[in-house]
């Protein structure tokens, strides 16, 4: 795996694979759920996510937050 800004990149397609296959015959989980809330391997599209950094909104004084 390569690192990026001295933390780990994603890994390449070909590395998922292998990750996924080690995790399944581990029984480990990847930090990735499906739909159902079951452990999902590596997502395919991983390394075209981008982060989310969305701020709270703003609101008015004496508004309450939510």
């Amino acid at each position: 795996m390569t690192t990026v800004t001295g933390r780990p990149a994603f890994p390449d397609p070909k590395e998922r694979a292998a990750l996924n296959a080690a995790l399944h015959a581990d029984n480990t989980e990847t930090g990735f759920f499906d739909d159902h809330g079951n452990p999902a391997p590596w997502p395919d599209d991983i390394d075209q996510w981008t982060p989310d950094i969305n701020k709270p909104g703003v609101s008015e004084p004496g508004e309450q937050p939510f």
